[in-house]
Protein backbone atom coordinates (compact mmCIF):
# COMPACT_ATOMS: atom_id res chain seq x y z
CA UNK A 1 0.00 0.00 0.00
CA UNK A 2 2.11 3.09 -1.20
CA UNK A 3 0.95 6.83 -1.03
CA UNK A 4 0.05 7.56 -5.10
CA UNK A 5 -0.26 11.17 -5.37
CA UNK A 6 -0.35 11.04 -9.16
CA UNK A 7 -2.77 8.98 -10.04
CA UNK A 8 -4.75 10.59 -7.76
CA UNK A 9 -4.89 13.72 -9.66
CA UNK A 10 -4.78 12.14 -13.04
CA UNK A 11 -8.26 10.09 -12.26
CA UNK A 12 -11.69 10.84 -12.72
CA UNK A 13 -13.15 8.47 -10.26
CA UNK A 14 -16.30 6.92 -9.89
CA UNK A 15 -16.54 7.28 -6.16
CA UNK A 16 -14.15 9.48 -4.30
CA UNK A 17 -14.72 9.48 -0.19
CA UNK A 18 -13.57 11.92 2.18
CA UNK A 19 -13.13 10.68 5.54
CA UNK A 20 -11.21 7.47 5.99
CA UNK A 21 -12.70 6.70 9.65
CA UNK A 22 -14.52 3.36 9.88
CA UNK A 23 -17.53 4.59 7.84
CA UNK A 24 -15.50 5.66 4.84
CA UNK A 25 -13.11 2.97 4.78
CA UNK A 26 -15.97 0.26 4.80
CA UNK A 27 -17.22 2.08 1.96
CA UNK A 28 -14.07 2.03 0.13
CA UNK A 29 -13.90 -1.69 0.50
CA UNK A 30 -17.52 -2.23 -0.71
CA UNK A 31 -17.66 0.07 -3.47
CA UNK A 32 -14.00 -0.99 -5.04
CA UNK A 33 -14.85 -4.71 -4.39
CA UNK A 34 -18.44 -4.14 -6.24
CA UNK A 35 -16.80 -2.46 -9.18
CA UNK A 36 -16.38 1.12 -8.63
CA UNK A 37 -13.36 3.31 -9.17
CA UNK A 38 -12.34 4.46 -6.02
CA UNK A 39 -10.30 7.26 -4.36
CA UNK A 40 -10.56 7.80 -0.09
CA UNK A 41 -8.44 11.11 1.21
CA UNK A 42 -8.26 11.87 4.92
CA UNK A 43 -6.66 15.17 6.16
CA UNK A 44 -5.39 12.89 9.03
CA UNK A 45 -3.69 9.57 9.28
CA UNK A 46 -6.52 6.83 8.59
CA UNK A 47 -8.97 5.98 11.62
CA UNK A 48 -6.67 8.52 13.08
CA UNK A 49 -9.61 11.05 13.88
CA UNK A 50 -12.92 9.92 16.20
CA UNK A 51 -12.86 6.36 15.15
CA UNK A 52 -9.09 6.53 17.37
CA UNK A 53 -11.82 6.47 20.17
CA UNK A 54 -13.11 3.17 21.18
CA UNK A 55 -14.37 0.67 23.59
CA UNK A 56 -13.25 -2.21 21.67
CA UNK A 57 -16.12 -3.93 21.70
CA UNK A 58 -18.13 -5.36 18.63
CA UNK A 59 -21.95 -5.07 20.00
CA UNK A 60 -24.29 -7.90 19.58
CA UNK A 61 -27.50 -5.38 19.97
CA UNK A 62 -27.84 -5.84 23.91
CA UNK A 63 -28.64 -2.17 24.67
CA UNK A 64 -31.71 -2.60 22.29
CA UNK A 65 -33.70 -4.74 25.06
CA UNK A 66 -34.37 -1.71 26.80
CA UNK A 67 -36.21 -0.12 23.59
CA UNK A 68 -37.32 -3.61 22.69
CA UNK A 69 -36.18 -3.09 19.14
CA UNK A 70 -36.23 -7.09 17.52
CA UNK A 71 -34.79 -5.30 14.18
CA UNK A 72 -31.96 -3.33 16.05
CA UNK A 73 -30.66 -6.15 17.49
CA UNK A 74 -30.73 -8.39 14.52
CA UNK A 75 -28.83 -5.51 13.00
CA UNK A 76 -25.75 -5.89 15.39
CA UNK A 77 -26.25 -9.52 16.11
CA UNK A 78 -25.79 -9.87 12.42
CA UNK A 79 -22.96 -7.41 11.75
CA UNK A 80 -20.92 -8.50 15.47
CA UNK A 81 -21.24 -11.82 12.95
CA UNK A 82 -19.86 -10.76 10.01
CA UNK A 83 -17.05 -8.77 11.43
CA UNK A 84 -15.87 -12.17 13.78
CA UNK A 85 -16.00 -14.16 9.84
CA UNK A 86 -14.18 -11.58 7.97
CA UNK A 87 -11.53 -10.45 10.68
CA UNK A 88 -10.92 -13.68 12.73
CA UNK A 89 -7.16 -12.57 13.96
CA UNK A 90 -8.99 -9.38 15.03
CA UNK A 91 -12.59 -10.23 16.45
CA UNK A 92 -12.93 -12.46 19.51
CA UNK A 93 -15.62 -13.71 21.97
CA UNK A 94 -15.70 -11.56 25.06
CA UNK A 95 -18.03 -12.52 28.57
CA UNK A 96 -19.68 -9.92 30.18
CA UNK A 97 -21.80 -9.28 33.36
CA UNK A 98 -23.56 -6.87 35.09
CA UNK A 99 -25.21 -7.20 38.46
CA UNK A 100 -28.94 -7.27 39.12
CA UNK A 101 -31.01 -5.69 42.15
CA UNK A 102 -34.48 -5.69 43.56
CA UNK A 103 -35.42 -3.06 41.70
CA UNK A 104 -38.08 -3.43 38.65
CA UNK A 105 -35.67 -2.61 36.20
CA UNK A 106 -32.61 -4.77 37.31
CA UNK A 107 -34.60 -7.62 38.82
CA UNK A 108 -33.20 -10.95 38.06
CA UNK A 109 -35.83 -11.98 36.61
CA UNK A 110 -36.50 -9.19 34.25
CA UNK A 111 -33.07 -9.73 33.31
CA UNK A 112 -33.49 -13.31 32.55
CA UNK A 113 -36.31 -12.62 30.75
CA UNK A 114 -34.75 -9.81 28.60
CA UNK A 115 -31.92 -11.94 28.14
CA UNK A 116 -33.75 -14.87 26.85
CA UNK A 117 -35.55 -12.69 24.41
CA UNK A 118 -31.82 -11.61 23.04
CA UNK A 119 -30.74 -15.58 22.94
CA UNK A 120 -34.60 -15.47 20.88
CA UNK A 121 -33.25 -13.09 18.45
CA UNK A 122 -29.76 -14.30 18.33
CA UNK A 123 -30.45 -17.91 17.27
CA UNK A 124 -27.84 -17.44 14.54
CA UNK A 125 -25.41 -15.73 16.37
CA UNK A 126 -22.99 -19.08 15.78
CA UNK A 127 -23.75 -19.45 11.81
CA UNK A 128 -20.11 -19.57 11.51
CA UNK A 129 -17.64 -22.26 10.02
CA UNK A 130 -15.69 -21.40 12.77
CA UNK A 131 -16.10 -22.60 16.37
CA UNK A 132 -13.44 -20.51 18.23
CA UNK A 133 -16.01 -17.99 17.28
CA UNK A 134 -19.42 -19.07 18.67
CA UNK A 135 -20.89 -17.65 21.33
CA UNK A 136 -22.81 -19.20 24.46
CA UNK A 137 -26.17 -18.40 25.72
CA UNK A 138 -26.63 -15.89 28.46
CA UNK A 139 -27.11 -17.20 32.05
CA UNK A 140 -28.18 -15.64 35.17
CA UNK A 141 -25.42 -16.20 38.01
CA UNK A 142 -25.42 -15.69 41.66
CA UNK A 143 -24.96 -13.04 43.71
CA UNK A 144 -21.61 -14.75 45.30
CA UNK A 145 -20.33 -15.70 41.54
CA UNK A 146 -21.50 -11.73 40.40
CA UNK A 147 -19.10 -10.24 42.74
CA UNK A 148 -16.29 -12.62 42.10
CA UNK A 149 -16.46 -11.71 38.51
CA UNK A 150 -16.75 -7.74 39.30
CA UNK A 151 -14.83 -7.60 42.61
CA UNK A 152 -14.86 -3.72 42.24
CA UNK A 153 -18.26 -3.03 42.10
CA UNK A 154 -20.31 -1.88 45.04
CA UNK A 155 -21.98 -4.98 46.26
CA UNK A 156 -24.81 -3.23 48.40
CA UNK A 157 -28.25 -4.63 46.90
CA UNK A 158 -26.99 -6.66 44.49
CA UNK A 159 -28.72 -10.12 43.44
CA UNK A 160 -26.94 -11.75 41.39
CA UNK A 161 -26.09 -11.30 37.66
CA UNK A 162 -26.01 -11.77 34.27
CA UNK A 163 -23.61 -12.98 32.03
CA UNK A 164 -23.65 -12.86 28.23
CA UNK A 165 -20.97 -12.63 25.26
CA UNK A 166 -20.24 -9.72 23.01
CA UNK A 167 -17.08 -9.55 20.81
CA UNK A 168 -13.97 -7.25 21.28
CA UNK A 169 -11.44 -6.07 18.55
CA UNK A 170 -7.70 -6.82 19.26
CA UNK A 171 -7.06 -3.64 17.52
CA UNK A 172 -10.03 -1.12 16.31
CA UNK A 173 -7.43 0.71 14.14
CA UNK A 174 -5.87 -2.51 12.06
CA UNK A 175 -9.64 -3.24 11.69
CA UNK A 176 -9.97 -0.22 10.24
CA UNK A 177 -6.43 -0.51 8.10
CA UNK A 178 -7.70 -3.80 7.13
CA UNK A 179 -10.54 -2.03 5.05
CA UNK A 180 -8.55 0.05 3.71
CA UNK A 181 -6.17 -2.18 2.76
CA UNK A 182 -8.66 -4.41 1.32
CA UNK A 183 -10.31 -1.65 -1.09
CA UNK A 184 -6.80 -0.55 -2.04
CA UNK A 185 -6.48 -4.32 -2.75
CA UNK A 186 -9.42 -4.16 -4.85
CA UNK A 187 -8.49 -1.19 -6.76
CA UNK A 188 -8.98 1.77 -4.46
CA UNK A 189 -6.48 4.26 -4.54
CA UNK A 190 -5.98 5.87 -0.79
CA UNK A 191 -4.02 8.54 0.77
CA UNK A 192 -3.56 10.10 4.04
CA UNK A 193 -2.58 13.55 5.40
CA UNK A 194 -4.49 14.80 2.05
CA UNK A 195 -6.34 17.98 3.17
CA UNK A 196 -9.36 19.12 1.35
CA UNK A 197 -9.25 22.80 0.92
CA UNK A 198 -12.56 23.29 -1.26
CA UNK A 199 -15.45 22.13 -3.60
CA UNK A 200 -14.82 21.77 -7.07
CA UNK A 201 -18.50 22.62 -8.62
CA UNK A 202 -19.94 22.68 -12.29
CA UNK A 203 -22.99 24.62 -11.95
CA UNK A 204 -24.32 22.86 -8.75
CA UNK A 205 -23.38 19.93 -9.38
CA UNK A 206 -20.09 18.60 -7.45
CA UNK A 207 -17.15 17.02 -9.66
CA UNK A 208 -14.86 16.96 -6.73
CA UNK A 209 -12.74 18.59 -4.17
CA UNK A 210 -9.56 20.92 -4.07
CA UNK A 211 -6.41 19.42 -1.42
CA UNK A 212 -3.31 20.04 -0.36
CA UNK A 213 -0.56 17.51 0.23
CA UNK A 214 0.19 18.09 4.38
CA UNK A 215 3.31 16.28 3.75
CA UNK A 216 4.83 17.86 0.86
CA UNK A 217 2.43 20.75 0.68
CA UNK A 218 1.62 21.04 -2.63
CA UNK A 219 -1.91 21.34 -3.94
CA UNK A 220 -3.69 19.63 -6.87
CA UNK A 221 -7.72 18.62 -7.74
CA UNK A 222 -9.19 15.21 -7.42
CA UNK A 223 -12.39 14.38 -9.48
CA UNK A 224 -15.07 12.03 -9.35
CA UNK A 225 -18.65 11.73 -10.98
CA UNK A 226 -19.93 11.22 -6.88
CA UNK A 227 -18.56 12.49 -3.76
CA UNK A 228 -19.53 10.94 -0.12
CA UNK A 229 -18.89 13.18 2.60
CA UNK A 230 -17.75 11.01 5.40
CA UNK A 231 -15.92 13.11 7.27
CA UNK A 232 -18.27 12.64 10.51
CA UNK A 233 -17.72 15.74 13.11
CA UNK A 234 -15.90 17.85 10.31
CA UNK A 235 -18.99 17.47 7.87
CA UNK A 236 -19.59 20.84 8.86
CA UNK A 237 -16.85 22.66 8.14
CA UNK A 238 -16.28 20.84 4.63
CA UNK A 239 -20.02 21.67 4.03
CA UNK A 240 -19.70 25.29 5.05
CA UNK A 241 -19.49 27.04 1.49
CA UNK A 242 -22.18 24.46 0.00
CA UNK A 243 -26.36 26.01 -0.02
CA UNK A 244 -27.70 25.20 3.27
CA UNK A 245 -30.24 22.62 2.45
CA UNK A 246 -27.38 20.53 2.61
CA UNK A 247 -27.10 20.71 6.53
CA UNK A 248 -29.49 17.84 6.55
CA UNK A 249 -26.81 15.61 6.18
CA UNK A 250 -24.67 17.19 8.98
CA UNK A 251 -25.34 15.94 12.12
CA UNK A 252 -27.80 18.04 14.22
CA UNK A 253 -25.84 18.10 17.36
CA UNK A 254 -22.36 16.67 18.55
CA UNK A 255 -21.54 14.23 21.98
CA UNK A 256 -18.04 14.68 23.28
CA UNK A 257 -17.63 10.98 23.69
CA UNK A 258 -14.11 10.27 26.32
CA UNK A 259 -12.91 6.82 27.20
CA UNK A 260 -10.26 6.29 29.54
CA UNK A 261 -7.46 3.45 29.46
CA UNK A 262 -6.08 2.80 32.54
CA UNK A 263 -4.31 0.45 34.75
CA UNK A 264 -5.93 -3.07 34.78
CA UNK A 265 -9.07 -3.63 37.64
CA UNK A 266 -10.93 -6.60 35.36
CA UNK A 267 -10.21 -10.39 34.98
CA UNK A 268 -10.87 -12.38 32.04
CA UNK A 269 -14.21 -10.71 31.32
CA UNK A 270 -16.07 -6.94 30.99
CA UNK A 271 -17.68 -5.63 33.98
CA UNK A 272 -20.57 -3.27 34.15
CA UNK A 273 -21.16 -0.90 37.18
CA UNK A 274 -23.87 1.57 38.35
CA UNK A 275 -23.06 5.15 37.60
CA UNK A 276 -26.31 6.65 38.87
CA UNK A 277 -28.96 5.44 36.64
CA UNK A 278 -26.41 3.93 33.73
CA UNK A 279 -24.17 1.31 33.66
CA UNK A 280 -20.37 1.68 32.63
CA UNK A 281 -17.79 -1.14 31.32
CA UNK A 282 -14.93 -1.79 32.12
CA UNK A 283 -13.24 -4.17 29.70
CA UNK A 284 -9.51 -6.36 29.88
CA UNK A 285 -7.59 -5.27 26.70
CA UNK A 286 -3.66 -5.54 26.30
CA UNK A 287 -3.14 -6.05 30.60
CA UNK A 288 -4.98 -2.67 31.11
CA UNK A 289 -8.53 -1.77 31.22
CA UNK A 290 -10.48 0.12 28.94
CA UNK A 291 -13.29 2.10 30.60
CA UNK A 292 -16.40 3.84 29.63
CA UNK A 293 -18.23 5.58 27.36
CA UNK A 294 -18.52 9.06 29.01
CA UNK A 295 -20.90 11.90 26.75
CA UNK A 296 -21.10 15.27 26.98
CA UNK A 297 -22.73 17.88 24.63
CA UNK A 298 -20.46 19.91 22.69
CA UNK A 299 -20.60 23.59 21.01
CA UNK A 300 -18.53 24.38 18.04
CA UNK A 301 -17.73 23.74 14.58
CA UNK A 302 -16.65 19.81 15.27
CA UNK A 303 -13.44 18.47 14.02
CA UNK A 304 -11.04 17.25 17.22
CA UNK A 305 -12.66 18.13 20.81
CA UNK A 306 -10.46 19.48 23.50
CA UNK A 307 -10.26 17.26 26.76
CA UNK A 308 -9.06 18.91 29.63
CA UNK A 309 -7.84 17.04 32.94
CA UNK A 310 -10.56 18.88 34.81
CA UNK A 311 -13.19 16.44 32.31
CA UNK A 312 -10.77 13.52 33.26
CA UNK A 313 -11.12 13.56 36.88
CA UNK A 314 -14.64 14.63 36.49
CA UNK A 315 -15.26 11.31 34.37
CA UNK A 316 -12.72 9.55 36.87
CA UNK A 317 -15.29 10.67 39.81
CA UNK A 318 -18.25 8.28 38.00
CA UNK A 319 -15.70 5.45 37.21
CA UNK A 320 -15.64 5.39 40.78
CA UNK A 321 -19.10 5.14 41.61
CA UNK A 322 -19.21 2.31 39.24
CA UNK A 323 -16.20 0.76 40.62
CA UNK A 324 -15.52 1.87 43.84
CA UNK A 325 -13.07 -1.19 44.86
CA UNK A 326 -10.77 -0.28 42.13
CA UNK A 327 -9.56 3.12 43.82
CA UNK A 328 -8.64 4.45 40.24
CA UNK A 329 -6.83 7.50 40.89
CA UNK A 330 -5.79 10.13 37.86
CA UNK A 331 -2.25 8.06 37.87
CA UNK A 332 -3.50 5.71 37.02
CA UNK A 333 -5.04 6.54 33.58
CA UNK A 334 -2.80 6.15 31.30
CA UNK A 335 -3.99 7.34 27.96
CA UNK A 336 -7.48 9.19 27.17
CA UNK A 337 -9.62 8.71 24.49
CA UNK A 338 -11.74 11.30 23.05
CA UNK A 339 -13.64 12.11 19.75
CA UNK A 340 -17.22 13.61 18.96
CA UNK A 341 -20.19 11.43 17.55
CA UNK A 342 -23.13 12.95 15.86
CA UNK A 343 -26.65 13.39 18.19
CA UNK A 344 -30.36 13.43 16.96
CA UNK A 345 -30.99 16.67 19.11
CA UNK A 346 -29.09 19.90 18.82
CA UNK A 347 -27.86 19.77 22.19
CA UNK A 348 -26.10 16.81 21.63
CA UNK A 349 -27.26 14.76 24.42
CA UNK A 350 -28.47 11.76 22.23
CA UNK A 351 -26.14 10.13 19.52
CA UNK A 352 -27.12 9.52 16.37
CA UNK A 353 -29.82 5.95 16.47
CA UNK A 354 -29.60 5.11 12.82
CA UNK A 355 -26.94 5.65 10.39
CA UNK A 356 -27.42 8.44 7.97
CA UNK A 357 -27.51 7.81 4.31
CA UNK A 358 -28.24 10.81 2.10
CA UNK A 359 -28.22 11.50 -1.51
CA UNK A 360 -27.69 15.38 -1.42
CA UNK A 361 -29.64 15.85 -5.44
CA UNK A 362 -32.73 16.36 -2.89
CA UNK A 363 -31.05 19.20 -1.91
CA UNK A 364 -29.92 20.49 -4.93
CA UNK A 365 -26.80 19.71 -4.86
CA UNK A 366 -26.02 17.04 -7.54
CA UNK A 367 -22.56 14.71 -7.09
CA UNK A 368 -22.34 14.36 -3.37
CA UNK A 369 -23.46 12.30 -0.92
CA UNK A 370 -23.30 11.96 3.02
CA UNK A 371 -22.42 8.82 4.95
CA UNK A 372 -22.89 9.74 8.61
CA UNK A 373 -22.83 6.79 12.01
CA UNK A 374 -21.93 6.08 15.27
CA UNK A 375 -20.41 2.95 15.76
CA UNK A 376 -17.86 0.35 14.55
CA UNK A 377 -20.26 -2.66 14.81
CA UNK A 378 -22.85 -0.88 12.02
CA UNK A 379 -20.17 0.76 9.72
CA UNK A 380 -19.99 -2.47 6.56
CA UNK A 381 -24.02 -2.18 7.00
CA UNK A 382 -23.69 1.33 6.37
CA UNK A 383 -21.19 0.80 3.54
CA UNK A 384 -23.38 -1.52 1.93
CA UNK A 385 -26.53 1.05 1.49
CA UNK A 386 -24.15 3.64 0.77
CA UNK A 387 -22.53 1.46 -2.04
CA UNK A 388 -26.15 0.40 -3.60
CA UNK A 389 -26.85 4.41 -3.41
CA UNK A 390 -23.66 5.43 -5.20
CA UNK A 391 -24.62 2.95 -8.08
CA UNK A 392 -28.14 3.99 -8.42
CA UNK A 393 -26.86 7.57 -8.54
CA UNK A 394 -24.65 6.73 -10.92
CA UNK A 395 -27.10 4.79 -13.04
CA UNK A 396 -25.85 1.44 -12.88
CA UNK A 397 -27.60 -1.39 -11.55
CA UNK A 398 -26.43 -2.88 -7.98
CA UNK A 399 -24.37 -5.70 -7.98
CA UNK A 400 -24.74 -7.76 -4.83
CA UNK A 401 -22.70 -6.79 -1.84
CA UNK A 402 -19.82 -9.73 -0.69
CA UNK A 403 -18.71 -7.50 1.82
CA UNK A 404 -20.14 -9.84 5.20
CA UNK A 405 -18.27 -12.86 3.72
CA UNK A 406 -15.38 -11.51 2.39
CA UNK A 407 -12.13 -11.86 4.39
CA UNK A 408 -10.23 -8.69 5.02
CA UNK A 409 -6.11 -8.61 4.37
CA UNK A 410 -5.11 -10.85 7.01
CA UNK A 411 -8.79 -12.33 7.44
CA UNK A 412 -8.27 -15.81 5.67
CA UNK A 413 -8.37 -18.02 8.38
CA UNK A 414 -10.36 -21.37 8.38
CA UNK A 415 -10.16 -21.80 11.83
CA UNK A 416 -8.53 -19.65 14.63
CA UNK A 417 -7.37 -21.23 17.27
CA UNK A 418 -5.68 -23.86 15.33
CA UNK A 419 -4.23 -21.08 13.48
CA UNK A 420 -2.58 -19.27 16.22
CA UNK A 421 -1.48 -23.09 17.67
CA UNK A 422 -0.06 -23.08 14.43
CA UNK A 423 2.21 -19.44 14.89
CA UNK A 424 2.93 -20.39 18.16
CA UNK A 425 4.46 -24.23 18.06
CA UNK A 426 6.11 -22.98 14.70
CA UNK A 427 9.85 -24.77 15.25
CA UNK A 428 11.38 -23.30 11.91
CA UNK A 429 10.79 -20.18 13.27
CA UNK A 430 13.68 -18.23 15.03
CA UNK A 431 11.23 -15.84 17.09
CA UNK A 432 10.14 -16.65 20.52
CA UNK A 433 6.64 -17.73 20.78
CA UNK A 434 5.20 -14.92 22.15
CA UNK A 435 6.45 -12.40 19.32
CA UNK A 436 5.01 -15.25 16.77
CA UNK A 437 1.64 -14.98 18.73
CA UNK A 438 1.42 -11.17 18.69
CA UNK A 439 2.13 -11.05 15.13
CA UNK A 440 -0.61 -13.71 14.57
CA UNK A 441 -3.09 -11.13 15.98
CA UNK A 442 -1.84 -8.21 14.60
CA UNK A 443 -1.15 -9.15 10.89
CA UNK A 444 -3.95 -12.60 10.72
CA UNK A 445 -2.68 -14.65 7.05
CA UNK A 446 -0.06 -11.71 6.71
CA UNK A 447 2.18 -12.35 9.04
CA UNK A 448 4.30 -14.98 7.58
CA UNK A 449 5.20 -12.13 5.48
CA UNK A 450 6.47 -10.04 9.21
CA UNK A 451 8.26 -13.61 10.29
CA UNK A 452 10.08 -14.14 7.06
CA UNK A 453 11.04 -10.56 7.28
CA UNK A 454 12.08 -10.72 10.76
CA UNK A 455 13.69 -14.56 10.53
CA UNK A 456 16.19 -13.53 7.66
CA UNK A 457 17.19 -10.42 9.14
CA UNK A 458 17.28 -10.70 12.88
CA UNK A 459 18.40 -7.17 13.86
CA UNK A 460 15.18 -6.20 12.63
CA UNK A 461 13.48 -8.40 15.46
CA UNK A 462 15.30 -6.62 18.20
CA UNK A 463 12.53 -5.25 20.66
CA UNK A 464 11.83 -1.53 20.64
CA UNK A 465 13.10 -1.34 24.28
CA UNK A 466 13.03 -3.83 27.00
CA UNK A 467 9.25 -2.69 27.93
CA UNK A 468 8.21 -2.50 24.75
CA UNK A 469 8.06 -6.06 22.63
CA UNK A 470 7.56 -3.98 19.13
CA UNK A 471 9.94 -5.02 17.10
CA UNK A 472 11.97 -2.57 14.52
CA UNK A 473 10.85 -4.71 11.32
CA UNK A 474 7.46 -3.88 12.53
CA UNK A 475 8.19 -0.37 12.76
CA UNK A 476 9.88 -0.34 9.10
CA UNK A 477 7.24 -2.31 7.49
CA UNK A 478 4.27 0.13 8.69
CA UNK A 479 6.91 2.46 6.37
CA UNK A 480 6.90 0.30 3.77
CA UNK A 481 3.73 -1.16 3.22
CA UNK A 482 0.61 0.58 5.25
CA UNK A 483 1.58 4.13 4.55
CA UNK A 484 2.93 5.18 7.89
CA UNK A 485 4.28 8.89 7.73
CA UNK A 486 4.09 9.96 11.29
CA UNK A 487 5.39 8.15 14.56
CA UNK A 488 1.93 8.37 15.97
CA UNK A 489 0.74 6.46 13.00
CA UNK A 490 3.15 3.92 13.57
CA UNK A 491 3.10 3.60 17.54
CA UNK A 492 -0.45 4.57 18.05
CA UNK A 493 -2.75 2.73 14.99
CA UNK A 494 -0.23 0.59 13.12
CA UNK A 495 1.39 -1.23 15.67
CA UNK A 496 0.21 -2.07 19.60
CA UNK A 497 3.23 0.07 20.81
CA UNK A 498 1.82 2.68 22.50
CA UNK A 499 -2.31 1.30 22.15
CA UNK A 500 -2.10 0.76 25.28
CA UNK A 501 -0.51 3.68 27.39
CA UNK A 502 3.22 5.80 26.94
CA UNK A 503 5.48 2.98 25.38
CA UNK A 504 8.38 4.62 27.38
CA UNK A 505 11.06 7.17 26.31
CA UNK A 506 13.97 4.39 25.14
CA UNK A 507 10.83 2.65 22.61
CA UNK A 508 9.67 6.33 20.84
CA UNK A 509 13.47 7.23 20.44
CA UNK A 510 14.19 3.66 18.74
CA UNK A 511 10.84 3.52 16.77
CA UNK A 512 11.74 7.98 15.67
CA UNK A 513 15.28 6.19 14.43
CA UNK A 514 14.23 3.46 12.67
CA UNK A 515 11.32 5.53 10.79
CA UNK A 516 13.78 8.40 10.14
CA UNK A 517 16.09 6.16 8.72
CA UNK A 518 13.99 5.08 6.60
CA UNK A 519 12.01 8.54 5.69
CA UNK A 520 15.37 10.89 6.02
CA UNK A 521 14.01 12.86 9.07
CA UNK A 522 17.05 14.80 10.40
CA UNK A 523 17.34 15.45 14.25
CA UNK A 524 14.88 18.05 14.35
CA UNK A 525 12.59 15.82 12.67
CA UNK A 526 13.00 12.90 15.08
CA UNK A 527 12.74 15.24 17.86
CA UNK A 528 9.71 16.55 17.27
CA UNK A 529 7.41 13.43 15.83
CA UNK A 530 8.51 12.04 19.58
CA UNK A 531 7.43 14.85 21.34
CA UNK A 532 4.06 14.77 19.13
CA UNK A 533 3.63 11.84 20.31
CA UNK A 534 4.33 12.60 24.08
CA UNK A 535 1.34 14.94 23.37
CA UNK A 536 -1.31 12.02 22.65
CA UNK A 537 -0.55 11.44 26.59
CA UNK A 538 -1.22 14.42 28.17
CA UNK A 539 -4.54 15.61 28.76
CA UNK A 540 -4.84 18.59 26.99
CA UNK A 541 -3.88 18.84 22.98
Amino acid sequence: MTRDLQVLADTTFDLLIVGAGIYGATLAWDAAQRGLSVALIDQQDFGGGTSANSLKTVHGGVRALQTGNAAEMRLFVRERRALSRIAPHLVHPLPFVVPTYRGLTRHPLVMRTGFGLYDLVAHDRNDLPDPSKHLPRSRLVSRDECLALSPHIDPTGVTGGIVWHDCQMYSSDRVLLSFVQSAVAAGAVAVNYLQMTGWIRDSERVTGVHVEDRVRGTAFEVRASLVANASGPWSRRVTTELPATVTTGRPRGLSKAMNLVTRSITADQAVGGMAGSRFLFAAPWRNVSIIGTSHDPFEGAGGAPPVDDTDVVRFLGEVNDAFPGAALRRDDVRLVHRGLLPADDDAGHDLLKESLVRDHRADGVPGLMTVLGVRYTTARATAQQATDLAFTVLGRAVPPCRTATTPVEGGAITNWNDFLRDARDDRHSPLPPETRVRLAHTYGSGQGDIVRMLGADLSLAVPLSDQCPVTRGELLHAVRGEMAIRLSDAVLRRTEAGSAGHPGAAALHAAAQVMGDELGWTPADRAREVEDVERVYRTAP
